[in-house]
């Protein structure tokens, strides 16, 4: 694996150099214009101990991330760009600072930190080739820790991952592997890349960013949401591989477009349901791969989610389960990893996943996983967003909630749609409306952000407790 390292644009390798790195509106960078504006970039900010990366273009990023790690500097990668989680970050060690490609006044992440003089601007800009590849070639501190992550605080306060380059570029070459074996021509059969989340998470990071700098892969400088940006970013980049969630997944069957530049998904950061991966395949003749894995691991495990219910390992991972829990060992993350997930291992080392014991819910002496009820909201008739949500009041007799958002659920035919596909002490008692699901980029909803949610409309809806209206019960949180 170290003999694939040294041959690849992460370490500018003269091969590599006068290839398309990044595909943007105007022009395409090459691999050496990326090195060269990494270069630049870390003369500017040499000296800081942390670099705290808010760049939303890939170029940015990929710039960003080499500099800092040619500086031998840490990068950051906050769980959000809210000004908590970034004052979090600056609070953390001296000579910290942010760098960030959004113009002036654009992006309030930023806000504080243009206050407190510590944020530098990254906004290449396309020259012609100067530097000769004696210039360019660097070898990083493999084994030194080279990114901070956070995890998504899904299940509570998110907490720092540290990475080492090496961890991170293995993952990439195991990914890699498996996907050459999942797809005929793997990697090697797509001209771009096409990321729909963002690189500061790590299915973004080993996705959009790695994969480029281990393999080569050009990636496209967009990060499309809408079904409308996604087919204009297909037609842009050719035959391209597509980096996105369920949520994306989602809105593109939805609205029946079609990418016929599309060779294949990738998929991850929460659940995919058997249906919407099956209806995405018909509508774009494209296979969906999901990925298993976590903040802590990277990636994990693999399956063609339309085909196959149980799991398979990345090559070198394993998983062995534990009373409540799973440990997990690879060589692309610090092992053994206790994961929180429950399994049931095979003897062909294929896996099924059961859940995880925080995500469990006890109600009138049943148990069932929040994750898998949500996972049949995907197929609910008119949902337009929603959640199972179960109130931490300590009450025995407590019920689940239904937060949503989108048009108003008619509750009677949800109940009816829900009792036939669940035991019914299960089927929400109370219907919660908001104007929008708080998801972050990635689509994950942070627990505190539900509690939120929740205590807003016990207080909206308090003044007519006595009433018990309908209307009342669908009042939505402002």
């Amino acid at each position: 694996m170290q003999q694939e390292l040294h041959a690849s644009p992460l370490v500018a390798d003269p091969t590599h150099l006068g290839r398309d790195a990044v595909v943007g509106a105007t022009e395409t960078w090459t691999w050496q214009q990326v090195h060269e504006a990494s270069i630049a970039l870390a003369r500017r900010i040499r000296g800081a101990s942390a670099v705290c990366n808010l760049c939303s273009s890939r170029l940015a990023f990929l710039i960003t991330l080499l500099a800092t790690l040619r500086n031998g500097s840490l990068m950051v990668l906050p769980p959000s760009g809210s000004d908590a989680d970034i004052a979090a970050v600056l609070n953390a060690q001296p000579d910290t600072i942010v760098v960030g490609d959004a113009a002036p006044g654009v992006d309030p992440a930023c806000e504080g930190a243009i206050r407190q003089g510590v944020y530098v601007a990254c906004r290449p800009e396309w020259k012609p080739c100067s530097a000769s590849p004696n210039d360019l070639v660097w070898q990083p501190a493999w084994d030194a820790v080279a990114v901070l992550l956070h995890t998504s605080g899904t299940t509570g306060d998110p907490q720092p991952q540290p990475k080492t380059l090496l961890h991170l570029a293995t993952g990439a070459l195991v990914l890699g592997t498996r996907l050459a074996k999942e797809i005929e021509g793997g990697l090697g059969g797509v001209d771009h890349l096409v990321c729909s989340v963002p690189a500061q998470h790590m299915f973004g990071l080993e996705c959009s960013v790695m994969l480029s700098l281990v393999h080569g892969t050009p990636v496209l400088d967009r990060r499309p949401l809408l079904p409308a940006d996604v087919a204009a970013a297909f037609d842009e980049a050719g035959r391209a591989a597509w980096i996105a969630t369920p949520m994306h997944l989602r809105g593109l069957v939805r609205s029946g477009a079609s990418l016929p530049a599309c060779a294949y998904a990738i998929v991850s950061t929460m659940p995919l349901g058997h249906a919407l991966a099956l209806q995405f395949e018909q509508l774009l003749a494209a296979p969906v791969l999901e990925i298993y894995g976590s903040t802590e691991t990277g990636a994990l495990a693999m399956r063609r989610t339309a085909r196959e219910t149980r799991w398979s390992p990345l090559d070198g991972v394993s998983l062995d389960p534990v009373e409540g829990a799973t440990l997990g060992r690879g060589a692309h993350f610090a092992s053994p990893v206790q994961l929180l997930d429950e399994i049931v291992v095979e003897a062909n080392g294929f896996f099924t996943l059961l859940g995880r014991q925080a995500d469990l819910v006890k109600i009138a002496g049943r148990r069932a996983s929040l994750a898998g009820l949500n996972l049949l909201l995907q197929d609910l008739p008119g949902l337009g967003d929603g959640v199972f949500y179960l109130p931490a009041t300590g009450n025995p007799t407590e019920r689940l909630c239904l937060i949503y958002s989108g048009p108003p659920l008619e509750r009677a035919a949800v109940r009816r749609w829900l009792r036939a596909r669940l035991d019914p002490v299960f089927l929400p008692r109370d219907f919660i409306r908001i104007d929008r699901m708080p998801r972050s980029e990635t689509g994950k909803l942070r627990l505190h952000s539900l509690d939120l949610a929740y205590s807003d409309w016990q207080a909206a809806a308090r003044p007519q407790r006595g009433k018990r209206s309908a209307v009342a019960r669908e009042r939505a949180v402002a």
